[in-house]
């Protein structure tokens, strides 16, 4: 509940040399932001893709830092504190 994975990817998917790199989105909602980024750390724990690199290492780690889980981030947060950590 609460998670949705939106992408025209399924399971043995070739993805072609020349690709968009959105090849797939995760959506996630709860009750408030706690919720939502529970449900975010657990899907995020459940989500695999294999053959290309993706984001979900940055993604996992952005839902545990201090930062982010406060709020006190701004639109220029992951370049200037993520970037030189």
């Amino acid at each position: 509940p609460g998670v949705r994975v939106d992408s025209h990817a399924y399971r043995g998917y070739t993805v072609p040399s020349f690709y968009d790199s959105l090849l797939g989105k995760l959506i996630v909602h709860g009750s408030d932001r706690d919720d939502a980024i529970a449900r975010a750390r657990l899907a995020l724990d459940d989500f695999h893709a294999e053959g290309l690199a993706t984001t979900l290492p940055f993604h996992r780690r952005l839902l545990t830092h201090a930062d982010f889980l406060s709020g006190s981030v701004h639109t220029r947060w992951v370049e200037t504190e993520i970037a030189h950590a």
